[in-house]
């Protein structure tokens, strides 16, 4: 596209100017998560709710929403909360209808990817829900015939710039076919939000801002990014990642997601590498099968990351800034095959020095009778100089001296060659290659901190180039040595299957999003391995439920991949192994309360021996042995609740806990409870204090407020936030 974009200052007008373009019937195709255009994707639909005559589809992933309180407590807490971190943020009005089931009939949602449980029981979200693996999302969005993409896009470094920020995964994807599109005029309008208040990422994600067709621009396009707030990490999440961090290679390649468990395998890594005595003592105590540490040692998972880590993810998270500060990611890949082979091998270093020369001599990719050619290569990769030019088989180093002959083999020449014409280290050092990215505003204020250098090192750029192995496959398995692709799930059966995005009722929690590329690409890659991480119990209804089941009803993982698999208490490798060593390995791996009934239920299907004993050993696997097992190190800090930092203050996060309780409550029994303990509440009265201001109920103006100051100081009494006595 070679036309400037049409540019706006108001939302209205570039909604006018759309429908003028593209007619009544607007298909609009939608960034997952954070790069949502939200100001112009609200105007647009508050248009096709005046306009009955405009069809309005919108197919996105990921919508993000402000926590709404359900009752006048939730508001006492939340509301400060939701005013300070979220801020202007301006929430999707089409999600806010969606939820309360006031769509009107001429606009459509479609989505791929749910915020995590947000859509459980809402039918129409359901029947829209598209199930799409993340790398085929942009063919999909074409397909369904999407004739509008519109995104939040930062300013560039340049003025004919943008940058794609936090959503280059799709839209990279997207550009190259819709500049085919073009030629044949048929290709979707691309539209862009500049919100200055988004952090610039550089390389793949600088755009010309030629590649849009309008831009909506100034201040009534800036709004504070969502931020999503760490989550609390519980003792089994450190379980599950002090386990994991043990499996991992120095000189690897690492993928992890979002949430607290992320936040623990970050945790880990960084006390592994900075503290290894104390992680060493950790392992070392640590309750496990011998296979379990048959497997640490044979990743020689207790030393430190000499070498360090690579970051391959689809996702961006705060946890791989905490990583690179740590000194764990700080392995840095090139996007030149030559030159990653000749580092995996040690015949270079990152430093450029004579035997860089000699090293890609002997490899042939430069001839030693340099050619034009081979002065840009060895340029564009670091080791020239940028002011050496080839002139006439010879080279000016820039320097006022007298030029060089272009001759390797010539010994004076060389001698020249090496003190004047080489760089000091390789170009284009990329230490993470991210998708999208998404956290607490913290995270988003660390990454506008970064310096320059720094920043292009965390190169955002196509799901297409991260998810997957095809295009520059070579490269790509060079660069991602030694992988392990650390995702979650919510169940796992028997044979080997993990079921993390869905129900066996049919409803969707999530979307499988990238998890089964990377699985798949465990198979695929040497030395990779997948990690699924599963917590061994969950709170029901009816009180604890193992996610070790005998059988699911749905999966996102077949079994055909199973690899390996995490809990809390420990590590059941099933790569290759038969239906009963994988049902063994998992049994052995589930909370003890529900063994019996799973050794019962894997008999009975014929897949396990009825002489089969389940160990004295994994009779332990409760939670009072994880807790035990992690005691020492909390005795001496470790282990924090939030380990980089959240967006609540010590009273709040007390609340938030405390409150949790009452959720479920039914009155009669917080009647009865109150009741109960009323010399306990007046004891406490003066502890609860601090804790009641911050809920506005210090000072109880009536009947109503009394008994919520009640329920408060109870709440916090059951959690021990505070003391009766």
């Amino acid at each position: 596209m070679t036309r400037a974009p049409e540019r706006f200052t108001d939302a209205e007008a570039l909604v006018d100017w759309l429908i003028g373009r593209v007619g009544r019937r607007l298909c609009v195709g939608a960034p997952l998560g954070l790069g949502k255009a939200a100001t112009l994707m609200n105007a647009l639909y508050r248009r096709a709710c005046a306009d009955p005559a405009i069809d309005l589809t919108f197919i996105t992933a990921l919508s993000l929403d402000v926590p709404e309180p359900s009752g006048d407590l939730e508001r006492r807490l939340m509301g400060p909360i939701v005013e300070r971190v979220f801020g202007d943020y301006p929430g999707l009005d089409y999600l806010r209808d969606l939820k309360r089931g006031a769509l009107p009939a001429n606009v459509t949602v479609s989505e791929f990817f749910f915020q995590p449980g947000a859509m459980l029981g809402n039918t129409y979200a359901q029947r829209h829900y598209r199930s799409v693996n993340y790398t085929h999302a942009a063919r999909d969005l074409l397909d369904a015939g999407v004739n509008v993409l519109m995104q939040m896009v930062a300013p560039g470094i340049r003025d004919d710039e943008i940058s794609l920020s936090c959503n280059t995964d799709v839209t990279l994807d997207l550009m190259p076919v819709v500049e085919r599109m073009r030629e044949a005029g048929t290709a979707p309008l691309i539209v862009g939000q500049v919100n200055r208040r988004l952090p610039t990422m550089t390389r793949s994600a600088l755009v010309s801002s030629r590649r849009m067709d309008a831009l909506f621009e100034g201040p009534a396009a800036d709004f504070k990014p969502f931020g999503a707030p760490a989550a609390p990490v519980p003792d089994a999440d450190y379980a599950i990642a002090a386990r994991v961090a043990a499996l991992v290679a120095d000189g690897g390649t690492l993928q992890i997601g979002i949430g607290s468990l992320s936040d623990a395998i970050a945790y880990c890594l960084a006390l592994r590498h900075n503290d290894n005595a104390r992680f060493r003592r950790l392992i070392g105590r640590m309750p496990a099968t011998a296979a379990e540490h048959v497997l640490v040692d044979r990743h020689a998972g207790r030393g430190v990351f000499e070498r360090g880590l690579y970051g391959c993810t689809e996702m961006l998270v705060d946890a791989y800034l905490q990583l690179h500060r740590a000194g764990v990611i700080k392995r840095a890949v090139y996007d030149d095959l030559t030159v990653q082979t000749l580092l995996n091998a040690g015949a270079i270093d990152e430093a450029v020095g004579p035997r860089t020369l000699t090293a890609l001599q002997d490899a042939g990719a430069i001839d030693g009778q340099l050619s034009a050619d081979d002065v840009a290569y060895l340029k564009s990769i670091g080791v020239f100089h940028a002011g050496v030019v080839w002139l006439d088989r010879h080279l000016s180093a820039g320097d006022h001296e007298p030029p060089i002959a272009a001759n390797l083999a010539d010994r004076d020449a060389r001698s020249e060659i090496e003190a004047r014409c080489l760089g000091t280290h390789l170009a284009g050092a990329t230490l993470v290659h991210g998708g999208f990215f998404l956290g607490p505003n913290d995270f988003y204020q660390r990454l506008r901190d970064l310096d320059a250098d720094t920043r292009e090192r965390f190169h955002m750029t196509s799901v297409g180039e991260i998810n997957h192995l095809y295009g520059h496959e070579a490269l790509k398995r060079a660069q991602r040595t030694d992988a392990r692709f650390i995702n979650t799930a919510l169940k796992a059966s028997l044979d080997g299957a993990v079921a993390s995005d869905g129900l066996e009722s049919g409803q969707v929690l999530s979307g499988v999003g990238g998890q089964y590329n990377f699985v798949a690409q465990a198979h695929e890659l040497a030395g990779a391995r997948s990690i699924v991480c599963v917590r061994a119990v969950r709170s029901g209804a009816s009180g604890p439920e193992s996610n070790i089941v005998a059988r699911y009803g749905y999966n996102t993982i077949p079994r055909h991949l199973r690899d390996i698999v995490a809990t809390e208490y420990g590590v059941a490798d099933l790569r290759g192994k038969t239906d009963e060593d994988v049902a063994i390995a998992l049994i052995e791996i589930a909370d003890a309360r529900f063994q019996d009934e799973l050794r019962a239920a894997a008999v009975a299907a014929g897949k396990l021996s009825p002489r089969y004993r389940i160990p004295a050993a994994a009779r332990a696997n409760m939670p009072a042995a994880v807790h035990d097992w992690l005691a020492p190190d909390r005795r001496e800090g470790g282990f924090p609740q939030y380990p980089y930092g959240c967006d609540f203050t010590d009273i709040e996060r007390a609340l938030i806990g405390a409150l949790r309780s009452l959720r479920s409550a039914p009155p009669a029994r917080l009647v009865a409870v109150v009741a109960r303990n009323a010399p306990r509440l007046g004891r406490a009265h003066a502890a609860a204090v601090p804790y009641l201001e911050r809920m506005d109920l210090d000072r109880p103006r009536d009947w109503r407020e009394r008994w919520q100051a009640r329920l408060v100081t109870m709440a916090l009494l059951e959690s021990g936030a505070i003391d009766g006595h």
